[in-house]
């Protein structure tokens, strides 16, 4: 089974001038066309940005549907676990242990699974790496830590490029 597991800003979305009209440019068709070549068997959000925010992210790159569950700092916070967000170990094993439980993975001995990991920072790739998830670095520079799998200057070029 594998698995795909998207931070948000920075990531999927680039924040800079005119960020702030993000939501109202046209939906983005080529970000889902590029995701379904991965044939992901399930696809997850886990940002330190709200509920309402991955939502409205989800929805411009046309992929809401292909969405399993979006981990936010709003909601995490009433499932009552996590008392911190990325890059804290104890957020990032109640995501894993709820993930996998979703995917049906949760006692899965045979570890025949992947989960693939993307975000812009790297204290968050480390604990990733730590939990046993491939770590992909979205950042235009390019980094050599052991715990970075896969470095791609934008979340484009790691879906065209990634061999997964």
């Amino acid at each position: 089974m594998k698995i795909a597991v998207f931070d948000i800003d920075d990531t999927l979305i680039i924040h800079g001038n005119g960020s702030q009209d993000y939501y109202r440019f046209s939906t983005n068709t080529f970000f889902r066309e590029l995701l379904e070549s991965k044939n992901f068997d399930k696809i997850y959000i886990y940002t330190n940005g709200t509920y309402g925010h991955g939502f409205r992210v989800v929805n411009h790159l046309n992929i809401s549907d292909k969405i399993s569950f979006i981990y936010a700092r709003d909601n995490l916070k009433t499932l009552l676990y996590p008392k911190h967000m990325k890059p804290h170990m104890d957020s990032f094993q109640f995501v894993n242990n709820s993930l996998k439980y979703d995917a049906g993975i949760l006692n899965d001995k045979n570890e025949d699974h992947e989960i693939y990991f993307f975000d812009d920072l790297k204290n968050n790739l480390e604990t990733a790496k730590n939990i046993g998830w491939k770590t992909i670095l979205i950042k235009p520079e390019n980094s050599n830590e052991v715990y970075i799998d896969y470095s791609f200057p934008n979340i484009y070029s790691a879906l065209i490029n990634m061999d997964i």
